[in-house]
């Protein structure tokens, strides 16, 4: 079959195989160099901590309301009264606002809710009470190795000593 194509056209279709090699090859290094997805929360939920999530990875998302099973199409039936009470978006900011973390007694995962602050500065904030003592107020915070003022000012609005 090759012997019948002109050398003009064996120069095409290999010119043509290459692009598409070429093409697969860069697709795939594409999608192995993809670097990993990490999640930031900014208020305190009750699952657990996620952490560095791959991208691709699939997440179980609960949902409410109601919903068809995957491939089934058409209306949904009413899912009046069904419905769980949401608190008014007044009342929902304010519990948000009100979110207050104590350095001294939260967890590692509690640590990296807060902005800026990550699994490293998380254990030095831990390492440092165990071996210091508990913080007296926020602005001991400043001793932790990594914590200046900026990272201070982001995370106080979030922060309590409770005694």
């Amino acid at each position: 079959m090759l012997n019948e194509l002109s050398r003009q056209q064996r120069r095409v279709l290999l010119l043509l195989a290459a692009a598409v090699l070429l093409g697969a090859v860069r697709l795939g290094f594409r999608a192995l160099s993809r670097g990993d997805v990490e999640v930031h929360l900014v208020a305190p939920v009750e699952v657990a901590w996620p952490g560095p999530v791959r991208e691709g990875t699939k997440l179980v998302v609960g949902w409410a309301g109601a919903m068809k099973p995957p491939g089934e199409t058409g209306p949904e039936e009413s899912a009046a009264g069904e419905a769980a009470p949401v608190p008014p978006g007044d009342a929902a900011a304010e519990e948000a606002a009100s979110f207050r973390l104590d350095p001294n007694t939260a967890s590692y995962e509690e640590l990296q809710i807060l902005p800026g602050i990550g699994p490293v500065l998380a254990a030095r904030i831990i390492e440092y009470r165990e071996t210091v003592g508990k913080f007296q107020t926020i602005d001991d915070l400043l001793a932790v190795k990594g914590i200046g003022e900026k990272t201070l000012a982001k995370i106080r609005p979030y922060l309590v000593i409770k005694e």
